[in-house]
């Protein structure tokens, strides 16, 4: 069966739901900054990546992570552009908002939503020196649901790991709750498991539909008693966080 197809099933086909015009990205925004970084908990060993280049990307993210990296991108709704951290912008008008989390909060989020069109999330950069010789990719996909507020989701995970320096996980995930009919008519999958020419890192998620609202997050871990390195983040432990960073977010839909 076509991802979308799949997609199509898991966000509601058949079911009758409400539309949504915006949603309120101050109110997600505030949550975040106060309350992320309580979910680390779920991915052990998490490595908090130190923010310290210009206003759109990480310089050295700490022991390796990063010589210049994490670029993020967003394109399909607008011209394409690296958008700074701590950009929060909503246009009504055009049925589309998004948000980048400020530097020094972690992890990371990049949260959007889209009432009629595409969406790209796109992540570049240098991984780091280390990092370049001897590190792997991995690509997975997985589902999940809240316990408590009928939110649900799919997550698309790669992860950048091995000896040396800090793993570099990027998760993009849907969110859905029952008065948001969403519509997933095609999935673009820019992730790639062979890992790139040094310094050069690209990855990215491209979806096109209707009323969906689409996420990316930024983790990391460190294992001081493996070399340091990083690893391959389990899909229970990036399950777990999703599950209860999603249950518990702020999220008002209008």
């Amino acid at each position: 069966m076509p991802l979308y197809m799949t997609l199509a099933g898991e966000f509601g086909y058949g079911r009758i739901f409400q539309t949504f015009n915006n949603v309120d990205l101050v109110s997600f925004s505030n949550w975040h900054v106060a309350n992320a970084s309580t979910f680390t908990s779920n991915i052990p060993k998490f490595h908090f990546y130190t923010y310290d280049g210009s206003i759109s990307t990480i310089n050295d993210g700490g022991f390796n992570m990063w010589n210049i990296g994490n670029y993020i991108t967003l394109n399909g709704l607008t011209t394409a552009s690296t958008i700074a951290y701590g950009t929060l912008t909503t246009t009504p008008q055009s049925g589309y908002g998004y948000f980048v989390s400020q530097a020094g909060v972690w992890p990371q989020v990049e949260f959007a939503y889209v009432r009629s069109g595409t969406l790209k999330w796109n992540n570049s950069g240098n991984p780091g020196t280390a990092g370049a010789i001897g590190s792997s990719n991995a690509n997975s996909i997985g589902y999940y649901t809240t316990s408590n507020q009928n939110r649900y989701g799919t997550y698309w995970v790669n992860q950048k790991y091995g000896k040396l320096n800090p793993t570099i996980c990027y998760v993009w995930f849907t969110i859905m709750q029952p008065n948001l009919g969403a519509s997933i008519t095609s999935v673009t999958d820019g992730r790639s498991v062979v890992t790139p020419p040094y310094p050069s890192y690209n990855q990215y998620m491209s979806l096109t539909g209707s009323n969906f609202i689409f996420c990316q997050m930024l983790f990391s871990v460190l294992d001081s008693n493996n070399y340091p390195s990083g690893y391959l983040i389990p899909d229970s432990n990036i399950n777990s966080f999703i599950t209860k960073y999603v249950q518990n977010a702020i999220i008002n839909i209008y």
